[in-house]
This record gives C-alpha cells, structure tokens and sequence, in this order.
C-alpha cells in the first residue's frame, strides 16, 4: 500500500488509506500513546498529532468538503438539542476511562458485546425476518467470506472476482453479530452500487450501520429481554457520540471552528481509528449516525421505553 497519496483525490472517489506507521507505533506503544493521551504530550504521540493536523490544514479550501461538514454540523445541533440524548450525546472527558482499557482504539462495552448469541452470525443473520428477502445474498457474501480470522477485526475488501467480502473470526457473540451485519451491509450496497464519490461513500456507511442495529435488535427482539434491547440501543448511541465527537474535533482542526459541548481533548483521538484513516473522512461516519438520530420535535421511540 502507497503512503503518499492525495487526500482531497483520495477522498472524492470515497477510499480510505490507513497511514500504516501510525498503526505501527500505536500496536507496539498502545499503553506509552494512553498515559500520553491522558497527559496531552508525549514524545509518541506529538509527531502523529502534528502530521494529522498539516494533512488536515490542507483540506481548508475544498468546498464540498466544507459544504458536507456544514450540513453534518446543522444536524448535529438539532440532536443535541433533544432531551432524549442528553446523557448520551457528545462524548464527553468521562468517557476516556472506558476506552482507556481497550486494546483497540475502538468504543466498546464488553457486557452488551460479549453477550451470547444461540448460534454464530453466519447461521443467524439470513434467518432473521428483517433480512429474509436478501437471505441468498447474504448467504453468498458469507460464504465467499473469511470468517476464522482469529484476533483481527471485521472488515470488507474487495474478493478475487473484485466483489466485496469480509474478514475477522464469526462468534456466537452479539459483537460477531454486529460487526458482521455491518459488513454484509457495505457488502450488499457495494456490489449493488460500487462507491465512486464521498456521497456513496456516506451512503454505504450509513447502511451498514443501519443494518448493525437493525439486525442485532431484531435478534434481542425474538431471544432476548427489554433491558438487553435498551442496552444494545444505548450501545448505539454511544458509537453515534464516538462518531460525532471526532467529526467535531477534526473539522474544529480543518476549519478552526469550536467543537460541540464537552468533547474529548484532542490527544484523546489516538484513541480510536481515527488517528490512522484519511483525513477528512469523519464526515462520512457523522453523516450515517446523524442519519440514525431522529431530529425532530416529538418524542423517539426506541427499546426499553423512556428513560
């Protein structure tokens, strides 16, 4: 994989590229970068920041990025003004201590994720109703797929015929359930509709991460319990407020805006992904979870009831 590479090119035909030695120091240093998180200097953590920032300054002049961040950035202050997300949203200084503890740079909360499924998600996803018309499909994206990935996460690329597959280790676990659903959603509107732009891009996000929470919920709907499906909703939010906080935080650095609310420290961001994927792209991600979050006036209905 090339590391040089035109960011605003890049981004228009809708691709991400991880910057590889950054993923590098965050595996062998993952602990030193926290504590330098955590304290906002560190001689790790420093360079990754600074060259984040010069590859962000460069994105300044391009128009229908800022057009794009400037309708995430509406729609966001229409959520935050709702009463039913008010201990969810924004990612808040609090928050650290959680994903200080995880190995990846991931949100996670393992008593939602590492609850028991009755059979992996290969056998559960093309039996659930919600997916029962589209159960061919999926059958063919799974098995095409490599599902015994011990240790890696899930994720789509594109097979030997050029159709997109994915890869990590299937479980009978609701985080295997989730993270598969999510990928046969991009598998499923990819193949239908190859990316091309960041508009697809945002479309294919947004319906993989639709699918994620509307599989899994289905599942809790038949096998499991209205506290499980409220906490799997709140789950939800909480990766909706991971996706926000770092579009927030990179388009105050692109554009010098100030972020939403109490928001994380940006030493913070290192993390989560964020820090390694191309700069410029946490528009997608907070235009498919704003997609997700109601933004009108009347009360949202969602599992579990009211809070």
């Amino acid at each position: 994989m090339s590391h040089t590479f035109d960011a605003a090119t890049s981004a228009r035909v809708g691709l991400i590229r991880a910057c590889v030695p950054a993923l590098q120091v965050y595996a062998e240093h993952r602990r030193a970068l926290h504590r330098q998180a955590v304290l906002g200097r560190g001689p790790l953590l420093e360079p990754l920041l600074a060259t984040r920032r010069m590859k962000l300054a460069r994105l300044r002049e391009l128009g229908w990025l800022r057009r794009l961040s400037d309708a995430a950035h509406r729609r966001l202050r229409q959520v935050l003004a709702l009463r039913q997300y008010a201990d969810l949203l924004p990612l808040t200084a609090r928050d650290l201590v959680k994903l200080m503890e995880l190995p990846l740079p991931f949100l996670a909360d393992r008593a939602v994720l590492g609850h028991p499924t009755h059979a992996p998600a290969a056998e559960l996803l093309p039996r659930l109703p919600l997916l029962r018309a589209r159960a061919r499909q999926i059958r063919g994206i799974l098995e095409a797929s490599s599902l015994d990935e011990e240790g890696t996460p899930f994720r789509s690329e594109p097979g030997d015929d050029g159709q997109l597959v994915l890869h990590g280790q299937d479980a009978p676990t609701i985080e295997a359930l989730a993270g598969v659903a999510h990928e046969v959603g991009h598998c499923l509107y990819e193949r239908a509709r190859p990316v091309r732009s960041t508009l697809g891009q945002i479309a294919s996000e947004r319906f993989a991460q639709y699918l994620e929470e509307r599989a899994t919920d289905a599942y809790l709907s038949r096998r499991g319990t209205e506290r499980e499906r409220r906490a799997w909703w709140v789950y939800q939010r909480r990766v909706d407020a991971v996706n926000l906080h770092f579009f927030t935080v990179e388009r105050a650095l692109i554009y010098g805006s100030a972020p939403v609310g109490e928001l994380m420290p940006e030493p913070a961001t290192v993390l989560r992904e964020s820090l390694f994927t191309l700069p410029g792209y946490q528009v997608v991600y907070a235009h498919a979870s704003l997609s997700r979050l109601p933004t009108a006036s009347v009360s949202v209905s969602h599992p579990g009831g009211a809070r």
